[in-house]
């Protein structure tokens, strides 16, 4: 159809029914767009059971998207590492001088080897006053990478809907799921209850696909529940996703995470 008929309609009256008549129909209830999902010649079990929780909950992915990846499990202390260096990073700009030392904080880096579970920028923050406001604000987003990574040492399941995590649930997991400021994260390690491989990749692949109808609905599609912010909620299901995708990719780096979708 052309700009001018469709700003000006159809001077033919048939053409319009015509049109419509040949528009096919996109599904609407949860069963016929799992039906889609159903039909496409990769698809897994796996998939279909994270596909139906998206759906439950108002997520619409893409059933275009793959279901088979090399992933790997990393090491234990690694995830140990990287959630202990996040610790490290919220207090040294959440808890004052008097509270905590920095030289006792910054010995806790350098004992257990936390700088190589940083990037850059995040290597930077020990170079920052302890007050500074403006990396206090931008801390927060640490929050939700922490939670994927201390459910793997017992706390409890990440939720999916896109809400930040609150200060206490952060205190929760600083007191109880991590090392202590004067321990080695190898001892803290031995022992731990940890998730199972094939439990982390259930939870890996239902954030992947729940990221994808982010992304979606951030270049404008309805693919997210009423009342979710594709930028605000969808940068928690963002980062929580890159912990959980960086957990099952052994050998990468914490900023060569892919994160396509």
């Amino acid at each position: 159809m052309s700009f001018f008929k469709k700003l000006f309609g159809s001077k033919d009256p048939k053409k319009p029914q015509q049109a419509a008549q040949q528009t096919p129909q996109k599904p609407q209830t949860k069963e016929e767009v799992l039906e889609l999902f159903k039909k496409v010649p990769w698809m897994t079990d796996l998939r279909l059971e994270n596909v139906k929780l998206c759906l439950d909950a108002g997520f619409r992915p893409t059933n275009s998207l793959p279901t088979e990846f090399d992933r790997k499990l990393r090491p234990s202390v690694e995830i140990a590492q990287r959630l202990n260096a996040i610790k490290a990073m919220v207090l040294w700009l959440m808890m004052p001088e008097d509270k905590l030392e920095s030289e006792k904080l910054l010995n806790f880096v350098e004992n257990n080897d936390l700088k190589r579970f940083m990037e850059p920028s995040e290597q930077e923050i020990f170079n920052t006053a302890r007050d500074d406001e403006e990396a206090r604000n931008a801390i927060g987003w640490k929050f939700e990478n922490a939670w994927p990574l201390a459910w793997y040492f017992g706390y409890k399941e990440p939720d999916m809907m896109g809400q930040m995590m609150t200060g206490e649930q952060m205190q929760e997991i600083l007191v109880d799921f991590t090392c202590p400021m004067d321990g080695k994260i190898e001892d803290w390690v031995n022992g731990k209850d940890t998730l199972s491989e094939d439990t982390l990749k259930q939870k890996e692949d239902l954030f992947y696909c729940l990221h994808n109808a982010v992304r979606s609905a951030q270049f404008g599609r309805e693919t997210v529940p009423a009342g979710f912010d594709p930028m605000g909620n969808g940068g928690v299901i963002h980062e929580r996703r890159h912990s959980l995708t960086w957990m099952l990719s052994d050998g990468t780096k914490w900023e060569d995470t892919d994160l396509s979708t």
